[in-house]
This record gives structure tokens, sequence and C-alpha cells, in this order.
């Protein structure tokens, strides 16, 4: 526990050292009272021709794009930086379900406010893979919940300021039909959010073990980001999703059921006078409090340790069996025969040509989509298979570039081709190969940091669902980035060491016969 408590201060230092480089000039402009949140605009007219943003997956621009003329859409992971790009002036608008607006509104005082005027209402429901049994079964209940005022409850419960009654029911029913496999963002609250613990809970959450409570199910809940909820549904890796709005494009490839809460989309623009909440106590008091939201309040520390854990588990494990792959790839070559160096060849250029996120997706959705394979195992393989293609071709060229000569020599001097690679041309190629492979294993960490799109919670992840509870979309990145530059960095140092022993310059000179 101290030496948790010491990265974190680190951390935190740290954080307060890069805040104050990029914060300090914008706390000088506030350093009056922060006003009350009045809109920069009052109607939606005023916006026609504006910068809006939206959350990745979602489809309120349409809903915008029917009300709103000539209005420009981009797409961020998350609420937070949506309302981010706002705040710093980079979009006019960002939309969003009216509760998270709402919430994100009261989470940056100061800087932005809610538009009066709604976009449009909204039915956020369920959905299945087309032809499901469970949509009839959904609906059954959802209709039973909402006659004994079930719904009712759980929408107050949620959507209220206080925290303390958010809680779960336990899972201590029978399940005679098995697990129910239940795939949510995670970072929508008060329809699904991670809290204490890591744990994903919401209004859509607690119908969901509702229903399957009464379905005789048990309910495993995964988080991923909006733009893969999808594929994990219609590749069978989940058996339902939500809750999403519905639209004529999706129904055609899913099955939605019925409403599950009522609701509007909402406006999210830029505050008159924004000074910035940082203003409003002074900056190292907006430190302090962004430090304590992101790592102290619901013991969120844990959640950015087991986010670490998860990327160190599957950068090493994937960089040892790659490197063993890349080796393997080189044999391969040496062996001489044409179809295996043909193979390699192909192998290579695949792993060269399409992008990892897509090598990614496509083992977990579409090769293993059918079986029952955890996220972090998939992850492993796909990033041996790029990080083997490009071992192997570094220790290839470091081979093939030596000299000929020394082969044949070793031949002639009665050696097999097997040693003379083993005690002449390997050991040469390593002094070459072993620094440029310690920078593409401390490439490959950071590389790691999308397996968030196939459920996995690594550290990225854990930041990307840690600014969606607190709405700070600065302090969470900082402190991410900075932990991955101190631990790249130690790697580096360790790998530097070990590459350092294979130099021949660093090896004491001995001579058979000699005492020394």
């Amino acid at each position: 526990m101290s030496m948790q408590r010491r990265l974190l201060a680190t951390v935190a230092l740290v954080c307060a050292m890069l805040c104050a480089i990029v914060a300090v000039p914008a706390t000088t402009r506030a350093a009056e009272d922060t006003p009350q949140p009045v809109p920069v605009y009052i109607t939606l007219d005023e916006l026609a021709g504006k910068r809006f943003s939206y959350v990745n997956g979602s489809v309120y621009n349409m809903a915008v794009q029917n009300r709103i003329d000539g209005t420009s859409e981009h797409f961020y992971p998350s609420l937070a930086e949506c309302v981010a790009a706002v705040e710093a002036q980079k979009e006019d608008a960002a939309v969003q379900l009216s509760y998270c607006c709402q919430l994100a509104v009261n989470r940056r005082p100061g800087t932005v406010a809610l538009l009066p005027e709604p976009i449009a209402d909204v039915s956020e429901g369920f959905f299945f893979p087309k032809g499901s049994n469970l949509t009839a079964e959904f609906n059954r209940l959802i209709a039973k919940f909402s006659d004994d005022g079930t719904l009712a409850t759980l929408e107050k419960k949620w959507v209220a300021a206080d925290e303390s009654g958010k809680t779960l029911p336990d899972q201590d029913w029978d399940a005679p039909n098995g697990t129910l496999k239940f795939v949510t963002s995670g970072v929508i609250e008060p329809f699904s959010y991670v809290g204490e613990g890591g744990v994903a809970k919401g209004y859509d959450v607690e119908l969901a073990l509702l229903i399957a409570r009464e379905l005789g199910y048990h309910l495993k809940v995964s988080t991923l980001p909006m733009d893969s909820i999808f594929a994990a549904v219609d590749s069978g890796k989940a058996d339902f999703g939500g809750t999403l709005t519905q639209t004529p494009e999706r129904a055609s490839v899913c099955d939605f059921s019925d409403t599950v809460m009522p609701t509007t989309i909402s406006v999210i623009v830029l505050a008159e006078g924004a000074t910035g909440a940082a203003g409003d106590s002074g900056f190292f008091a907006s430190i302090s409090d962004s430090f304590r939201k992101t790592f102290i309040e619901e013991d969120r520390w844990q959640l950015i340790v087991s986010g670490l854990g998860v990327t160190i588990l599957i950068s090493v494990c994937a960089g040892a069996l790659g490197i063993a792959l890349g080796f393997a790839t080189v044999l391969a070559r040496r062996g001489g025969a044409k179809w295996l160096g043909k193979l390699v060849n192909g192998y290579q250029a695949l792993m060269s040509g399409v992008p990892i996120v897509v090598i990614l997706m496509v083992l977990y959705y579409v090769v293993f989509g059918s079986f029952n394979i955890p996220g972090t195992i998939v992850a492993i393989l796909a990033f041996m298979l790029s990080f083997g293609s490009t071992a192997g071709t570094t220790m290839w060229t470091a081979i093939d570039g030596l000299d000929v000569i020394q082969e044949e020599t070793g031949l002639a001097l009665g050696y097999t081709r097997q040693q003379v690679f083993q005690k002449i041309i390997f050991p040469q190629a390593a002094q070459q190969f072993l620094p440029q492979l310690s920078g593409q294993f401390v490439s490959l960490v950071k590389e790691t940091s999308i397996v968030g799109y196939i459920a996995v919670q690594d550290l990225t992840r854990a930041s990307d669902l840690i600014r969606a509870r607190t709405m700070d979309a600065f302090f969470p990145l900082i402190s991410t980035a900075i932990i991955y530059f101190l631990f790249c960095r130690l790697l580096a140092w360790a790998l530097g060491n070990v590459s350092a022993r294979f130099e021949v310059a660093n090896r004491p000179r001995e001579i058979e016969g000699v005492e020394q």
C-alpha cells in the first residue's frame, strides 16, 4: 500500500507540474468569480452552421440535421471529450441525452451551460441479435415494470444527486437458465457508468439485472466503446446490449425492446463569460480537486492500478511470444524452402499493411466470434502476431546484412551450418537488432492502448471510464500520459541494460590458456 501511495504522489506531483505549464495562462484569465452558467446561445436556430460534437456510435447527428441547417459534425470517444472541445472552443455544441448533459454541466461549473430548447424527444431500448427470443421476454417484463412503477422508481433513483442509494442488487438468486452477457458503454451516466471498485452500474444495468432475475439468469456485464457494442452483439460475444436510440437503419440489423426510459436530446454550449472551474478556488485547489476525483473518490486508483496491470500483462506476453515468433520466421527463411519464405513474406506483408486495431477486432469479433475466449487472450494473440512480424523483419535484416564470407569461412573450418549461425552469425546480428527490438517493444506497450475496443480494461480504458464519470477530460489524460511515460522509461532503461550485455566492448576479454 505504501508503494502505491508513493506512486500516486509522484503522479500527482508531475501532473501538477504539467498542468501548471498548460493551464496557468487560462487561470490568469480566470481570476474573477465564475458567473452563473448562462448559455451563449438561447435558441436552436442560433446554432445554424455551427460545429457539433457527438459521442462515437451515437445517431443524434441525424436529429440535429433535421432541426438545424448547415451544421458540421465531429465524433469523440465520450461526452467528456465533447464537453472539453466546447470549452476549448474547438466545437460550438455537444449533443447527448438530457440527463447526461445536465450531469456534465453540473460537473463543469462556469464553463458550459445547457441550451433551454431540446433537439427532440427520443426513446431508449435494449437491442438484440435479429430474431432473438429474448426480445419478446424483455418486452413482457418492461411492460410489467412500467405498470407496477418499477421503471419510475429506477429513474428516480439513478437520476438523483445522492450517490449513497445507487447500489445494485446482489445476484444471489438461482439461475437455472445460465448467464446472459450484457454489453454497455459504461460512459453514459446515469444509464451506465463505472462506479466504486470498477463495477458497472446505472439505470440500464439494474433494469437488466431485474429482468435477468425474472427470467432465471445471472448477468455478466461488460463495458465497450459505443462503436464496438453492435459488433459484440452481432458476433454473438454478447446476448444483448443497451440502451440505444432506435433508428430504421439499426432496426434493420437488430431487434429493439420497447422503450425503457423516455427522454430528450439536449445541447451543451459554452457559458457566457466562461472562466473555467479553476477560477473558482485557485489553480492548485483545482488540481487538488481533480486529483481527488481521479484517484481518491470511489477508490479509482484501483481502476488505474488494475488497468496498468492488464497493460503490462498484454505487453510482456505479446512481446515475449512475438520475439519467439519472429525468430521462428528467421529460421523458416534460413531453411531454404521457397514456400516457407513466401509464407513468411505474406504474413509480414499482411501485418505491416493492416492497422493493428483492425486485426484486433477481426480476431475478436470474426475469427473467435463464436468462441468464449477472454479478450485479454485475444489481445495477446493480436499483438504477438503484429510484434512477431516486426521482430522477424528486424532480425532478418540484421542477419542478412552480414557478409556471406563469414558463413563460408565457418563452414570451411568444419562447423555445421547450424553451428555457424549459433556461434558466428547470430551473436553479431544480435548486437545490431537488439537496440531496435528494445525500441519496438516500448512502442508495443503504447500500441496496446486500443484493447478497450474488445472489452479489455487496460490503463487507457480505465482513464476513459474515469473521465466519463468525473467529466474532467484534462487531468485523467495527463495522469495516464505520465504513467505511460514513467513505465516506458523504466522499460527502456531495463531493456537498454539487457542490450548492453551483448555488446562486445562490454564483455571481459578472456584468452584460453592465459591467466588474467
